[in-house]
């Protein structure tokens, strides 16, 4: 068994793995592109969402109640590891140009 110290120590060295997240509307082709310094949360929070029929953001809202949460899909576009020597700021930095690059090939028109 850990101490808390132990578990503490352990949870600060972690490597944070961030990354970039598409939620798309599968019956309109709607999306919606984000990035997260934590993606494990964003899978978390679309599955507690889809548990609870309360939407993910608000932007999709009105979508969310007319089709159901079924109509919805989550999809891991890329993950990234944050270096051991870089700050939480340059990370979020690095995952917003990836997020940027990404959305440069979709269909702006279709973004929630």
């Amino acid at each position: 068994m850990t101490s808390k110290r132990e578990a503490s120590k352990s949870y600060r060295e972690r490597t944070a793995r961030g990354g970039v997240y598409l939620i798309t509307n599968t019956l309109n082709g709607r999306y919606l592109i984000g990035h997260a310094a934590d993606i494990a949360s964003v899978t978390n929070r679309f599955q507690f969402a889809v548990t609870m029929g309360s939407a993910v953001d608000p932007r999709m809202r009105d979508d969310w109640q007319a089709l159901g949460a079924s109509a919805f899909m989550l999809t891991i576009l890329e993950e990234l590891d944050q270096q051991p020597n870089q700050s939480r700021a340059a990370f979020l930095d690095d995952l917003a140009a990836l997020e940027g690059m990404l959305c440069a090939d979709r269909d702006a028109s279709q973004s929630y």
